[in-house]
């Protein structure tokens, strides 16, 4: 009796360590927006300045801090659907083959309908991302504003 794994089941698990492995990265990425550095947690900088309406006291660097980071959690899901967009061709293209062979496509099916739920929440994430990455730049302008003489 053979021990070799066969290869669509090794693809399946490197799929699903992929999901595992972009989960882990979205929960660091929300951390690190939550302002957790160091593994130490500082009650001012855990207050979301957005839901606290503090957005408005932050100084000119902390509102700049605050655009580069919402930038760079902006790209990272948009890296991170494009990752689930591949993954969905690959699993469409699976899912064809085995209709065409006549094969059972339940598992590809409720995998690719998983790929999409998570793609949809993550496109609710971007939205929300960038709504509060565009606030926070207007906030950056009326601050140089404030700051330049007239």
């Amino acid at each position: 009796m053979s021990t070799e794994v066969p290869k669509f089941l090794m693809e399946d698990d490197s799929r699903n360590s992929i999901v595992k492995s972009l989960k882990n990265e979205w929960s660091l990425f929300w951390d690190s927006l939550a302002g957790e550095e160091d593994g130490v947690e500082n009650e001012d900088k855990n207050e979301d300045p957005f839901e606290s309406g503090r957005l408005s006291v932050l100084s000119l660097d902390d509102v700049k801090k605050l655009t580069r980071e919402l930038s760079q959690g902006r790209k990272t899901l948009n890296q991170r659907l494009e990752n689930l967009n591949k993954e969905i061709e690959l699993n469409s293209a699976k899912l064809e083959s085995l209709r065409l062979v006549g094969s059972s496509d339940e598992d590809t099916l409720s995998k690719i309908n998983e790929l999409t739920d998570q793609g949809q929440k993550l496109a609710h994430d971007l939205a929300e991302l960038d709504s509060r990455l565009r606030f926070a730049r207007e906030e950056e302008d009326r601050i140089r504003r404030e700051l330049t003489p007239a």
